[in-house]
C-alpha cells in the first residue's frame, strides 16, 4: 500500500474489511466480496453493474479532484 495515495483512509478502511472478508488473502476477498455482491444484487433486485459504473465514476471524479487541489497547492 502506497503512503502516497491520495485517500489512504478509505485504502485502509477497504484493506481491513478484505482481511477479515474470507480469510484467503485480500486479492481472494476482494474477488468473492464482488461475486457476493453479484450474488446479493440478483437477489435483491439492484443493478449490480449500474452501481459498479457509478462506483468507477465517483472513483475518477474524486482523483481528478485530488488532481486539481495538488495543482492549486502550486
Amino acid at each position: 500500500m502506497s503512503a502516497a495515495h491520495p485517500f489512504p483512509d478509505r485504502v485502509e478502511r477497504c484493506a481491513a474489511v478484505l482481511r477479515q472478508y474470507t480469510g484467503d488473502g485480500v486479492f481472494t476477498s476482494l474477488v468473492d466480496l464482488l461475486a457476493d455482491a453479484m450474488h446479493w444484487a440478483d437477489a435483491t433486485g439492484e443493478d449490480f453493474h449500474y452501481a459498479l459504473c457509478l462506483a468507477a465514476r465517483h472513483y475518477v471524479a474524486e482523483l481528478n479532484d485530488e488532481q486539481l487541489d495538488q495543482r492549486r497547492l502550486k
